[in-house]
C-alpha cells in the first residue's frame, strides 16, 4: 500500500475496512501471513484511519481504527487466530464504547515494541553513519561533541520510555514513518546505493527528531503548570539546552543532506 497523501484515498481506505467481510480483508492480508506482515500491515493502516488524522472528528474513522484493532489482536495472537478461523466468522463487526479505549492501548503496545526494537544497537548505527557523512560529505560535518549530547539525548529517552508511556502517543506516527521506512530500506538491492543514502538521510532524521518532539511537549506541559501556578518561568524540557542545540543542529544538516540528494 503506498503512502496516502490523497483526502479522498483516506476516506475511502476508512470505507474499505468497514465493507470488509472478515478480518484478513480488513488487514488486506493472506490468511497464511506471518506475525510480521500482520504487524506491518496493521501499522500501514493505523497511520491511515488513525482517529487522530481526521479534522474534524469523523465517527467512521474511531469506527475502522477500532475494528483495525481487533483484526490484529485476533490475527497475532496463534490461538485466536485458530479459534477465529475456525469459527469462520463473517459479516458484521461489532464495536462497544471501551473498543476506543482497547485500541489506544493496542497502539501504544506495539508502539512500545517497535521503540525497543530500533533503539536495539539503533545509536551505534546512527554514529557510524554520521561518520560515513562527515567522511564523504564535509558541508554536513557533525562535530564529535554534538554526536556525545545526541547519544545522552538518546540514553535519557530510553530512561524516559522505561519508566513511562505517557510520551508514545507524541511521536506514534514518527515511530509509524520510521518502521516503514527501515522495512523499506531493507528491500532495497545492496546495489541501489543511492536509493540506500537518501533513505538512510531520512531515517537518521527522524531518529534525531524523537527527542526534540519530546523536549517540545515536556515545555508545552511545563509552561501550562507555570501559567495555572503563576510560577516564574524555570528551566524546562527534558534536555538540557548544549543536547537540544546539538539534535536541532544535527537535523539541520541531515535535512540540508536529504534536499541535496532529492535534487540529484
Amino acid at each position: 500500500m503506498p503512502f496516502i497523501n490523497n483526502k479522498e484515498d483516506k476516506y475511502r481506505i476508512v470505507d474499505e475496512i468497514l465493507s470488509a467481510t472478515d478480518y484478513y480483508h480488513v488487514l488486506g492480508v493472506k490468511r497464511n501471513a506471518t506475525s510480521e506482515e500482520i504487524r506491518r500491515a496493521y501499522i500501514k493502516k493505523s497511520r491511515i484511519c488513525h482517529p487522530d488524522k481526521f479534522v474534524p472528528s469523523y465517527p467512521r474513522a474511531t469506527q475502522s481504527f477500532q475494528i483495525l484493532s481487533i483484526a490484529y489482536e485476533t490475527l497475532n495472537n496463534p490461538s485466536s487466530k485458530l479459534v477465529y478461523d475456525l469459527s469462520k466468522q463473517k459479516g458484521t463487526f461489532r464495536v462497544s464504547s471501551d473498543d476506543e479505549t482497547n485500541s489506544n492501548d493496542t497502539l501504544q503496545r506495539v508502539l512500545h515494541q517497535l521503540f525497543n526494537e530500533m533503539l536495539e544497537g539503533e545509536f551505534q548505527t546512527l554514529r557510524a553513519f554520521i561518520h560515513t557523512l562527515n567522511e564523504t560529505n564535509p558541508a554536513m560535518h557533525i562535530t564529535e561533541d554534538a554526536i556525545i549530547h545526541i547519544e545522552l539525548a538518546f540514553k535519557k529517552m530510553r530512561e524516559i520510555f522505561q519508566s513511562t508511556h505517557q510520551y508514545y502517543q507524541v511521536i506514534q506516527f514518527e515511530l509509524m514513518r520510521l518502521y516503514e521506512l527501515q522495512y523499506e530500506l531493507r528491500q532495497l538491492s545492496y546495489f541501489s546505493l543511492w536509493k540506500r543514502m537518501q533513505l538512510s538521510i531520512t531515517i537518521c532524521k527522524l531518529l534525531l527528531q524523537l527527542p526534540i518532539i519530546i523536549n517540545t511537549h515536556s515545555k508545552q506541559k511545563q509552561q501550562l503548570l507555570q501559567d495555572v501556578n503563576n510560577r516564574k518561568k524555570e528551566e524546562q524540557g527534558l534536555l538540557n539546552q548544549n543536547i537540544e542545540s546539538a539534535l536541532k543542529m544535527a537535523v539541520g544538516l541531515l535535512e540540508t543532506g536529504e534536499r541535496l540528494t532529492n535534487a540529484w
